[in-house]
């Protein structure tokens, strides 16, 4: 005759093994999850790609002493272009070295014209008379380029630098 009748004991271990079953499923579900959930999803991919293409046409530029690596100004311009038309720049801010900054909106931002100098070079030039000089601006090129530059300037000086142009490529954005 089988004894039916299990002994506190072997009644206490059951339990035990069925409550560390539980944790143990419990801990290979929740490590999944967390593990799902850190690998990364090719839609974030897609999405940076996206927010480039839609940047809105621009170009913002570095420029240093030639002795030293630190920055001395750096410029920022809105670009106004349409394939086929002369390309106008609108400085949209100016910082200094010293951390001084002027900012300009609207109708009031300065408008730098697009020329192409005796060496074949894509200047742009101030109602002042600075001009910058951009060594392989690629106008109708999408995305971010960067391109080497130098600003000629009767206070700033010469100084080299360089340039990010954002989505030159003539097409609205």
């Amino acid at each position: 005759m089988i004894n039916s009748h299990l002994s506190g004991r072997s009644a206490a271990l059951i339990v035990v093994g069925i409550v560390a079953a539980i944790v143990v499923g419990l801990a290979v579900v929740a490590i999944y999850q967390v593990e799902k959930n850190l690998t990364p999803t090719p839609v974030a991919e897609v999405v940076e790609e996206t927010r480039e293409a839609e940047l809105a046409p621009s170009l913002d530029c570095a420029f240093r002493p030639f002795i030293t690596r630190s920055n001395a100004f750096y410029f920022y311009f809105d670009v106004d272009y349409a394939q086929g038309k002369t390309p106008l720049f609108y400085e949209r801010a100016l910082v200094s070295a010293d951390g001084s900054r002027k900012r300009y909106a609207g109708d009031e931002r300065p408008v730098w014209t697009y020329a192409i100098n005796e060496d074949g070079k894509s200047t742009i030039k101030s109602a002042d008379g600075t001009l910058i000089v951009l060594y392989g601006l690629k106008l109708g090129a999408p995305g971010i380029v960067p391109v080497e530059a130098g600003i000629r300037s009767t206070v700033l000086r010469n100084l080299g630098g360089e340039c990010r142009q954002t989505n030159l490529d003539g097409l609205p954005h």
